[in-house]
């Protein structure tokens, strides 16, 4: 079982790591533009004080020592790129919203749903919700109601799909009464049959439950992530918040999987009728 946990934890790792590496990647090329129109210039063409570029240069040398800390000492690397990941994305929507000209909740949503604001936030929300199980001891309680930490993270899978699953019940009923196409139907119809049966499933800890979950989460997340790379390159592509977070919570359910594989036992011929 201890075992199983590390892969679980090993995943969470690596998605701390490929984030700071993105960071870096991205405060790279920022630190070329610096050298190529020098401090303070670049500092009015970005629109911040010499303070904030000067934090912005820093994160070269940051993130990348991050990301080695994740690999020599986890604790201290976790706990090291969540304070990282939280002064970033404090600085950075705050510089976002206080340049709109109309600050309400919709233009506050678009103006953060940027890629680089968007995938700060997932990566903030997905470090939030993981820094506690580095920490937390384990529960040595005989008593089976004890509810910890780690039992919530459990049901991070379920509660995602809950979510999705009331969500395209809505459209399904929005759809019924008010017909735009047919595509939209299916989505929402299939959709809500997907979802429905991958928490019965994972309810029931199936075994086919936890390897549809696995996949399932995976390809949705990086259908979401390949819109970001796409626009990374240079394509024309739409991002917003809600897909930044949506990558967010598909590496969180497959972090809550990978940790309880064990559970996930019951063949299909062993349900009880």
């Amino acid at each position: 079982m201890h075992k199983i946990k590390n892969i679980g934890l090993s995943f969470i790792i690596a998605v701390l790591i490929i984030g700071h590496l993105i960071g870096t990647m991205t405060h790279s090329i920022l630190l070329f533009d610096i050298i190529k129109l020098g401090f303070i210039e670049s500092a009015k063409v970005f629109g911040v004080s010499p303070i904030v570029n000067g934090y912005w240069m820093s994160l070269t040398i940051i993130d990348p020592a991050i990301a080695f800390l994740l690999i020599k000492n986890r604790k201290i690397g976790v706990l090291s790129g969540f304070i990282n990941i939280l002064i970033n994305v404090i600085v950075n929507s705050s510089i976002v919203i206080t340049t709109l000209s109309v600050i309400t909740l919709q233009s506050v949503y678009e103006a953060l749903g940027n890629i680089f604001n968007g995938l700060q936030i997932a990566l903030l929300l997905f470090s939030s919700f993981t820094l506690p199980l580095f920490f937390i001891k384990p529960n040595l309680s005989t008593k089976q109601n004890k509810i910890d930490y780690s039992s919530f993270f459990n049901f991070i899978p379920i509660i995602a799909l809950t979510t999705g699953l009331l969500i395209h019940l809505v459209g399904l009923f929005n759809s019924i009464f008010n017909f735009e196409s047919l595509w939209i139907l299916w989505v929402h119809v299939s959709m809500t049959l997907f979802d429905a049966g991958i928490i019965y499933v994972l309810w029931k800890r199936m075994k086919l439950g936890y390897i549809i979950g696995i996949v399932g989460f995976s390809i949705f997340g990086l259908l979401q992530a390949g819109f970001a790379v796409a626009i990374f390159i240079g394509f024309k592509c739409s991002f917003n918040l809600t897909m930044a977070i949506t990558i967010s919570i598909c590496c969180l359910s497959i972090s809550a999987l990978l940790m309880n594989s064990a559970m996930y036992t019951l063949k299909t011929d062993q349900i009880k009728t």
